[in-house]
Formats: C-alpha cells, structure tokens, sequence
C-alpha cells in the first residue's frame, strides 16, 4: 500500500525537517515554573477488552476539563499505563484504539489513584504489512487507478517527479475519489510549498476515506507548520489510532506536544518514532535536544546534539544544532560556577 512506501518517507522527511525548524523559531525554549512537590499527583491504570484481556498499545491520553491535553502514552503487554507528577485536580482519561473509544472522569489530590477502562475493541480488517486497518474505500479502488499509483511511487522514487505527476492525476481520472492518491498529491504539494493545495487534497481525501490514516499524519504535518499544535494533536490521535506503528504520527505527535511546551511528553514521541523510523533520521536528536533545553537538561541537550552533529555536517539544521550546543554548553559553564 501506498502509506508504507519509501516514497512518502522520503516527501513527508524533507517538509518534516523544515517545518520543525518552524516550530522552534524560539531557538532555546525554557521550561515553566513546576508545580509544588505537593500539589503533585500519580495517575495508573489498566485497559480490559469486555472480556477482561489486558489491551496492549491503546493510546490513553490525560485531559483537563476544558480538552487540554495534559500527557499521553500506550499501554504495555499488560494493558497498564502510568502517568506521573500530575498537578492536582480533576481529568479525563481517554482510552483510543481504532475507531473505539472509552473514557472515565477522575480526580487527583496528592494521592496515587488507580483506574480500569473497558473498550469495546471492534475486529479491524489488516493488511498484513504491520498495523494500518484497510478500509472499505480502499477496497472499491479500480484496479486501473492501483497501477497508475504504483507507477507514480515508482516514478517518484527513481526522482522522475514530472512523470509521478502524471501517474498521479491519471489515477485520479480513473477514481477521483481514490484516498491515497489525492493524499499523495498532497504530499507534492506540500514539498512544493503549497499548503492550501495540500489542504484541500487532503480534507477531499478524508471526505472520501476517514480511515486514510496518512492523511491525518500530513494534515498534522500541516498544522505543525503552521503553529496550530491543538487541531495537529487531534489530526494526529486519529491516525495514531489507525496506523499505531507508523513513525509519522509520532514523529509529527512529538513536534506538537514540542510547540505546546510539554517537553516529557515530545520526547516519549521522538523515541517512539525512532524505534520505529526505517531510514537513518538524524533530526530525531535535534528534536529531542529542543524538548531537553526546554527541560533545563542541558547535559543530555549536549549529547543529542552532537549525536546530530556527527550525523548531519552541513545545512541550516547544523547551524541550528551549533547555536543550541553553544547556548546547552554555557547554561552548564554557569552552573557550574
């Protein structure tokens, strides 16, 4: 399928990079005043099937009562999750899997709590290449409008970008309504810097599919680009949702949380993506390096950087990454005096 081929990685790697760059135009991000020690709370809890079987990697998310997002993280094998340092105070906890949903009210006050979600999973169709549901679209799709995608993956990859082009809008006069197709020229388009064109592309792709788990990832791309992190959050958790081990979402989830300043929660999306990233993707350190400056964590900035450094030598990103490492290697100078 479409969604899992070199070739988005490679369009939605190059517009990611610039688009972070967006985000951090505040090259050293500071971290707000925390809470007291004691006003601080602890959040665990476990997600069932109706059937009481643990429900491993459910996206659970932490909101305040006005739909803040507070943290988010996926359950393990034993469907638990955990969140921790938590002001006081009253929250949801929104359990997601698929188009499934459970959600409970709770109330911290200092004192470790415990909850248990029961989501109703519904049987999702696979596609047998790792995760992503296929949709009932996606299978109407004429055979004729396949190939010509294919042949515009193939066309882009071998850099004949006038050729995938053509293939793309021959597989859209065949099904003018093909999801992945009008993602992929979205995607175009957004290398090209055409965003409202992309939007459009990509808001006709989810008319046509909303299970087009690629679409919300590029809309996400999108909206990061353009600092609008609370509606690139949502994107991003319905695609996390369908595709949850694809890098995309967390990579773009992780430059979201980064412009929203929850700095924990970017970095748990930075590794999720680089355990799951299948080409070398130095930027991953320059990221987790911003969200470490905004914790003050100046030792561990270092380190990324010049694991970044090592890997990237020239380019707007590496006097990027050298400003950051000057600015990470005199806050510790004066720590140390």
């Amino acid at each position: 399928m479409f969604h899992r081929s070199a070739v988005f990685v490679l369009l939605l790697l190059g517009f990611s990079l610039c688009s972070l760059a967006q985000i951090n135009s505040a090259p050293f991000p500071r971290a707000s005043h925390e809470q007291s020690h004691d006003s601080l709370s602890s959040l665990a809890g476990t997600v069932l099937s109706n059937g009481n079987k643990p429900l491993e990697n459910v996206f659970v998310e932490l909101r305040s009562p006005i739909g803040t997002t507070v943290g988010s993280t996926y359950t393990n094998s034993a469907g638990s999750f955990e969140f921790s340092q938590i002001p006081s105070g009253s929250y949801d906890v929104l359990a997601t899997s698929g188009i499934d949903q459970a959600q409970q009210r709770v109330s911290l006050s200092g004192m470790p709590t415990n909850v248990v979600l029961r989501l109703p999973v519904s049987a999702p169709v696979r596609d047998g290449n790792g995760g992503a549901s296929i949709s009932v679209a996606q299978y109407k799709v004429p055979e004729k409008a396949r190939t010509a995608m294919q042949k515009a993956e193939q066309a882009l990859t071998n850099g004949k970008n006038d050729e995938a082009r053509k293939q793309v809008e021959k597989a859209l006069e065949i099904d003018p309504r093909y999801a992945d197709a009008l993602t992929f020229r979205a995607i175009i388009k957004m290398s090209n810097y055409d965003m409202q064109g992309a939007k459009t592309d990509l808001q006709q792709a989810l008319t046509q599919d909303q299970n087009c788990s690629l679409a919300y990832f590029a809309m996400g791309s999108i909206l990061n680009a353009e600092s609008k992190f609370d509606e690139a959050v949502r994107s991003l958790e319905r695609g996390q949702s369908l595709a949850p081990n694809s890098w995309q979402g967390y990579f773009e989830m992780g430059k979201a949380l980064l412009g929203k300043g929850q700095y924990q929660g970017a970095i748990r999306e930075f590794d999720r993506a680089r355990s799951l990233v299948p080409v070398e993707f130095p930027v991953l350190h320059l990221a987790r390096a911003h969200a470490l400056l905004g914790l003050q964590d100046y030792t561990d900035a270092v380190t990324e950087l010049q694991a970044f450094l090592v890997k990237e030598h020239e380019g707007p990103r590496v006097q990027e990454a050298q400003k950051l490492m000057a600015y990470a290697q005199s806050a510790l100078s004066q720590a140390g005096k």
